[in-house]
């Protein structure tokens, strides 16, 4: 038989040692302004995985995994993109996910 979507195994990364991962959810106006294409333009050349998406009620939830410096970079330069306005920042320590290895935006 043909074999044509055989599917990708996913291989176990070692992480480096200090490595987190944290969820936010940015309340404000954070969506149709490339909020989640800005949260992935800061965290790729940091190395930070993860991803970010759009909620239902205009929202955005962002997991980034590295660690806790560059996070804070990242959180830090969204806060000052003057068109993008954040009324309010959750976050919380979730576990880490060993077999990611990029950051994506999710539609």
């Amino acid at each position: 038989m043909f074999h044509l979507f055989k599917k990708k195994e996913k291989i176990k990364r070692e992480l480096l040692p200090r490595t987190i991962r944290k969820e936010f959810h940015f309340e404000g106006n954070v969506q149709n302004i490339g909020f989640r294409f800005e949260i992935q333009s800061h965290s790729k050349p940091l190395g930070i995985t993860g991803y970010a998406k759009n909620n239902d009620d205009g929202s955005v939830t962002a997991q980034l995994q590295g660690n806790l410096e560059n996070i804070d970079k990242v959180i830090l330069s969204l806060q000052n993109i003057e068109r993008i306005q954040i009324d309010s920042i959750t976050e919380k320590d979730i576990p880490l996910d060993y077999y990611e290895n990029d950051f994506y935006i999710l539609y």
